[in-house]
């Protein structure tokens, strides 16, 4: 899975700097200011265009191994990075990348312009320290999101599990990137942690039955908050499973949430607003929180302006926070989500809808980017 985006303006050419080491070197595996350090826009040298920093400090740290980032900067500050994850090997990841974002740089920057590798799995060998090394950690049928901080069941606010879409049976999305708002709840205490699946098991009785039976289990582990989010098919079954064990969720991040198929194939797309609708009305009153994300021109959405009037009318009646969220383009499509711009403007708002008290939660509809929430 390839994922790159053109930054803006940056200001001075990528050349040799000095790091700005800490004077007694942590380990970013166990120490969270380290693995901040590491993955802080202090890595990138002179680079700061808004895209280039949250591409690297959050964005790149949902990829799977092999996973690398890459950069090319001009004299006059133009720039162009990518990063690749789900490799087969970290030489085969590194030579696809490279080949890539040369062309990125050549095409966005002109001839002779060519990228750097700037990190492999999080590790980034130009950078004194500790390496980083990609978690590997399981409960029941979840594992920790590899290039994620762990901070652990007792030290965590607690936990989210991402759950990815679903592509049919012979489309494998183990290896896909979680979205980069999910940084910024692990920045925020959370630890993440993914529930991949066999897609030639994937049945959405098969793996709400799954996640069902793996939620005990977290609290058994010491996790005091479990948070469900999930794109399409992954936010469909993350809200049902939350109707069904509303004791044991405290929010649900669903994000172009989708069980229907494709508006231009063959499906049963025109049931989706209507079972949408009953979809939400297993939910509680009193909880869980919700926040629900429908993006314009959304292939697998049947009407995305209806859904989002519905999930306002929700919040309306509920007393758990609940909140619609419907940026404007240029955010818009099915994977809008992974967009640097709705991580940029919409993450703040889902941050504060899981931390804040629930007076203070972000509630109703919004278009617009969300600053402090």
């Amino acid at each position: 899975m390839h994922k790159r985006w053109r930054a803006g303006f940056l200001g001075l050419a990528l050349t040799a700097w000095p790091w700005a080491a800490p004077a007694r070197a942590q380990d970013p595996n166990t120490d969270f200011a380290a693995y901040r350090a590491l993955f802080s826009v202090a890595t990138l040298g002179p680079a700061r265009g808004t895209s280039t920093v949250t591409g690297f400090t959050l964005h790149y740290r949902g990829a799977m191994p092999h996973a690398a980032f890459a950069l090319a900067t001009t004299p006059d500050g133009r720039s162009t990075w990518r990063f690749v994850g789900g490799g087969q090997s970290e030489q085969a990841t590194r030579d696809a990348l490279q080949t890539a974002c040369d062309r990125d740089a050549a095409s966005a920057l002109g001839p002779g312009n060519s990228c750097h590798v700037l990190a492999i799995d999080g590790t980034v060998p130009a950078r004194p320290g500790a390496p980083f090394q990609p978690a590997e950690r399981h409960i029941g049928p979840f594992r920790t999101a590899p290039l994620m901080f762990r901070h652990g069941p007792q030290a965590a606010e607690g936990v989210v599990i991402w759950s990815h879409g679903y592509g049919g049976p012979t489309v494998d999305q183990r290896r896909r990137s979680a979205p980069g708002v999910l940084a910024q709840l692990n920045d925020a205490g959370w630890d993440v942690m993914r529930f991949d699946r066999d897609p030639a098991d994937d049945l959405l009785p098969t793996a709400t039955a799954t996640l069902r039976r793996g939620l005990p289990l977290l609290r058994e582990a010491g996790y005091r908050r479990i948070v469900l989010a999930g794109q399409s098919r992954g936010a469909w079954q993350s809200i049902l499973i939350a109707a069904e064990r509303p004791e044991l969720i405290h929010a649900v991040l669903a994000f172009a949430p989708a069980a229907h198929g494709e508006a231009s194939r063959p499906n049963i797309l025109s049931e989706g607003l209507g079972d949408f609708r009953r979809l939400l009305a297993g939910l509680p009153a009193d909880g869980p929180r919700l926040a629900a994300t429908v993006f314009a021109e959304d292939p697998f959405d049947p009407d995305p302006a209806a859904r989002a009037a519905m999930l306002a009318e929700l919040a309306r009646t509920r007393t758990a926070p609940t909140l619609a969220l419907f940026p404007e383009p240029p955010i818009r499509g099915h994977n809008g989500v992974s967009d640097w711009r709705f991580t940029r403007g919409q993450g703040p708002c889902l941050v504060t809808l899981v931390q804040a008290p629930a007076a203070a939660a972000p509630r109703g509809l919004r278009r617009n980017p969300c600053g402090g929430g």
